[in-house]
């Protein structure tokens, strides 16, 4: 080990022209002028700036702990406001709460679900429920005991009345029973929980006693007629599968304890001495995400983990030195607690998810990195230039912080243009950028520079010649400029190659059908699982239907029940809508199950039933399960011919919405369709007017923002072959737009390092030609370290067991990499060469035709 603090004598730059890298000159321009008044701040109060940060940190440090205080389980919904199914959404959430989406399902399996075990199981569930119900917390729970215990209550409730009637003390009561049993009207089975009811003081015992004959009853032969539509939807016609629906209120907020009622059903089960094998499962909407977060969250640690590992090694190769590692890590580490705490606050007044935590721990992790080793490599080749340390981190500060600044302000754009999206699940992640970076900026600007002043070349301790010329000694310096020649005498053909080579990886990507199944998306859990047995025992439609649902029309409702006319408009509306090629089932008012029920049927049903179609307020709803799967094209077809039929036959009877699944996903992806031009397009015009200003070029943001585009296009199309070619997984349709808005961001920094270098060295005095291919020498090794932490850090998401988050990762990470490798070091080297003067052309503004390779030297 060599120890930095001995080199008394930097050596002294050589002459340009063999190889060797220009030093920066003095500050030029408005943003570097300001820099370096900043910079020279700070190396006066070094201590101070870094006292200040303790502070800071150690006040932010218990609030950021609090963090998942303000995180929800259940994410953003992908339902787009303003649009029908928004409407429909709000008008079930409204009027028929049971069944929207806080309705969670659970799934029981079993030898047969019919028996005494699977029975009591759901009798005591149902019992736990009730002190739920009690509180406002839960809405309804429905499932085949309360339909037999329901019946059950009906019936008791009809002897009671008629037992009260003929007799007034309980043993005429129960004489009474005795007789009408004796007589066939009340089933021998029940003529025990009859006299119970009948002489039972209080109303109230009557369904207490319904629940324990409903639990200790045969189903399979059961004295009352219960409808076997309705049990068919409940228990599996083979009885291994049984259904419990439990519709949670918003009175706890958005997360209700899903893992409190999947701990509860499990317990009841080992409790009650079913066969080996049988297996419950919670799942739904909610439990769906819920567990998806949770999933997400327990797999934040090893990624993160990995992420360190990463980045400390290739710091160490960087640096060839351990304590510049360490403290870079450090600064970064902090500045976390005090962004966390920002997002904390911030969690207070909008929706955060863990997913906005993550993207905007890793964002922070590699852009953090990056600043920090491009202003800590300037101050290295400032020493070597002859600086002292103080002025060395001055300047360091003066010419990194400029390219840092643009690059933070490419992502802000970036990550502010996600707040203007429609599509809920957006702005989260915006939060996390929008925070994250600004304060990583601050700190690498701040934090280090400071360590510098203090340091001097002690912040490159414990090392192996850590203060040497590592940007053209050795394999990398040979490398960078052997690539540098090699882009100098191929440009036309490099230029052309690309392009070609970007041809397929469109066509794939534009061949490519993406989704947004959330199961298809989700990690193998609890509620994954029981999602697939109730799609693969009901159908698609049991979990994921279309509804349409609307205020009822004059005359067709009255006190929340149908009217005569009512009922026949309502029966030709089902009947209209169940014609409807693609459509398997209409279930409605008149149609419970599919198929017309008379009035007698719908008498005896009662109100529990008609509460799925008929809301006390006067709104219809009618439940459509389509052939299709919910996400194909077919499915997409069929909904809107239903809108159609829904607008010209039922404005007499309801002014319908449609929503669910399938008009959810389609409408959801025309908004990111179009949410994702108006952001490409927001922060394209944004960072071109941000960098044609500072960097004084039309050209340059231009073909800036077309490379970004181009490494998107290789990166999706990579995606495309590995998950899907590869894996046969299915392909996130948001994965263009997050990596596209990600890299907006994110990927500018590499080109921003590497033209405002060969800016700075035109302004020193040399050519176009000769200026490119020392930059690319100056700032490769910089660029390729950097994009190997932003990639190395991004990617970690890929070893999630979400599928998104593998998606996401394994994208940016892959265009993360082909950004600072080949793009920048060989197609942004080569058109550079090809565009020559061009590259500096400004009209107006005082500059028309200026060229800053004639800039003379100074």
């Amino acid at each position: 080990m060599t120890n930095p603090t001995r080199a008394a004598d930097p050596p002294a730059p050589t002459p340009p022209g063999d190889g060797s890298r220009v030093p920066p000159g003095a500050a030029r321009g408005a943003v570097q002028r300001a820099l370096h008044r900043f910079a020279e701040r700070l190396a006066k109060r070094p201590k101070t700036v870094i006292l200040v940060w303790a502070v800071l940190i150690a006040v932010c440090t218990p609030y950021a702990m609090g963090l998942d205080d303000v995180l929800t389980d259940q994410g953003a919904s992908k339902v787009v406001p303003g649009t029908s199914s928004a409407r429909a959404d709000e008008l079930t959430k409204k009027s028929f709460p049971h069944r929207s989406e806080r309705e969670v399902t659970v799934v029981v399996e079993a030898t047969d679900v019919r028996g005494g075990e699977v029975r009591s199981l759901f009798a005591q569930l149902d019992d736990r429920l009730a002190k739920l119900r009690g509180t406002g917390e839960v809405e309804r729970t429905s499932s085949a005991y309360t339909l037999y215990r329901d019946a059950t209550a009906a019936f008791l409730t009809g002897v009671r009345d008629r037992a009260r009637a003929a007799a007034d003390d309980p043993a005429g009561r129960r004489a009474f029973v005795d007789r009408e049993a004796d007589a066939g009207r009340v089933p021998a089975a029940l003529a025990a929980p009859a006299r119970e009811a009948a002489a039972a003081p209080d109303a109230a015992a009557v369904p207490r006693v319904a629940g324990t004959f409903a639990a200790a009853a045969d189903w399979r032969r059961f004295p009352l007629p219960v409808p076997g539509d309705a049990v068919a939807r409940l228990i599996s016609d083979d009885g291994k599968s049984a259904l419990a629906s439990v519709s949670y209120t918003d009175k706890i907020g958005a997360d209700p304890d899903v893992e409190w009622l999947r701990d509860t059903a499990r317990e009841l089960l080992a409790d009650s001495g079913a066969a080996k094998g049988a297996q419950v499962h919670v799942t739904g909407e909610l439990a769906l995400i819920h567990d998806t977060y949770e999933k997400a969250e327990a797999d934040n640690s090893l990624m993160e983990s990995v992420a360190y590992v990463i980045i400390f090694v290739i710091l160490l190769v960087f640096f060839r030195a351990l304590v510049p590692a360490i403290l870079t890590l450090a600064v970064i580490g902090l500045s976390m607690n005090v962004s966390q705490a920002a997002l904390h606050a911030l969690g207070e007044q909008v929706t955060l998810t863990q997913f906005t935590v993550t993207i905007m721990t890793f964002v922070m992790l590699g852009a953090g990195v990056d600043y920090s080793m491009l202003l800590s490599s300037r101050y290295r080749q400032e020493r070597l230039a002859g600086r002292a340390p103080r002025d060395a981190a001055v300047h360091a500060t003066v010419h990194a912080g400029e390219s840092m600044l643009l690059a933070a302000g490419a992502v802000a754009l970036a990550f502010g243009a996600t707040l203007l999206s429609p599509v809920d699940w957006i702005p989260p992640l915006g939060y996390g950028g929008l925070i994250g970076i600004p304060i990583v900026l601050a700190a690498a600007l701040t934090l280090t520079p400071c360590l510098l002043v203090l340091l001097g070349d002690r912040f490159f301790a414990v090392g192996r010649a850590p203060l040497s010329d590592l940007e053209h000694t050795g394999a990398m310096g040979q490398h960078l400029r052997r690539t540098a020649e090699f882009a100098r005498r191929r440009k036309g053909w490099i230029v052309v190659a690309f392009l070609a080579a970007t041809i397929p990886f469109a066509l794939l990507v534009a061949g490519n059908r993406s989704t947004s199944d959330p199961v298809a998306l989700s990690p193998a859990t609890d509620s994954r699982e029981g999602f697939e047995t109730v799609a693969g025992v009901w159908g698609d439609a049991a979990v994921m239907p279309t509804i349409a649902v609307g205020r009822a029309g004059p005359g067709v409702v009255r006190d929340g029940e149908l009217t005569a006319e009512g009922r026949q408009a309502v029966s030709r509306l089902t009947e209209r809508l169940n014609a409807v090629p693609g459509v398997a089932s209409v279930d409605s008012a008149t149609h419970p199950f599919g198929r017309r029920w008379s009035d007698g049927q719908l008498a005896d049903a009662g109100r529990p039933l008609l509460d799925d179609y008929v809301s006390r307020d006067g709104t219809l709803r009618f439940v459509v399960a389509l052939d299709d799967d919910p996400y194909a094209k077919e499915a997409v077809a069929t909904v809107t011919r239903l809108e159609r039929v829904a607008d010209q036959q039922g404005g007499g009877v309801a002014e319908l919405e449609v929503g669910g699944t399938t008009q959810v996903d389609r409408q959801y992806g025309d908004a990111l369709s179009s949410s994702f031009w108006q952001m490409v397009a927001l922060v394209s015009v944004g960072v071109f007017v941000m960098l044609m200003f500072t960097l004084r070029s039309l050209l340059v943001p231009l073909r800036l923002i077309a490379t970004i585009m181009l490494s998107n296009v290789w990166a999706v199309g990579l995606t495309v072959l590995i998950f899907h070619h590869w894996r046969g997984e299915a392909i996130i349709d948001d994965l263009p737009i997050f990596l596209t808005v990600l890299m907006m961001g994110l990927g500018m920094d590499y080109e921003i390092f590497l033209v405002t270098r060969v800016r700075d060295l035109l302004r020193s005095g040399l050519s176009q030609e000769e200026a490119t291919m020392r930059a690319v020498v100056d700032t490769g090794r910089v660029i390729n370290a950097a994009g190997l932490v932003m990639a190395g850090s991004l990617g970690t998401m890929a070893l999630s067991s979400t599928l998104m988050l593998q998606e996401y990762g394994a994208g940016l990470g892959l265009a993360v990499l082909l950004d600072a490798t080949v793009i920048r070091m060989l197609f942004v080297p080569a058109t550079l060469l090809l565009l020559r003067k061009y590259n500096w052309w400004l009209p107006g503004f005082g500059v028309r035709g200026r060229r800053l390779d004639k800039v003379p030297a100074g």
